[in-house]
């Protein structure tokens, strides 16, 4: 009996290896690349809600979350 649970625990710890080592390699065989740097975040001169820079609108200098904001202005 001691023999079937040690031979059950060494199936285990293979198939967690194996299922481990797949979740780190990618499906094209590279390892996984590091994480993008955080992008920085503006305001909308409008609404004031937060996005990244890279998808707000650029009207005078000034962030909008959409293009309506920007056509409208900043809060007065």
């Amino acid at each position: 009996m001691a023999k079937l649970l040690l031979l059950l625990g060494v199936i285990a710890v293979i198939i967690w290896l194996l299922t481990h080592q797949r979740r780190s390699v990618r499906h094209d065989g590279s390892a996984a690349s590091a994480p993008r740097p955080a992008e920085k975040m503006v305001a909308c001169a409008r609404c004031g809600v937060h996005l990244p820079q890279s998808e707000a609108v650029s009207v005078a200098g000034r962030y909008y979350c959409c293009p309506e904001h920007g056509q409208q202005g900043p809060r007065a």
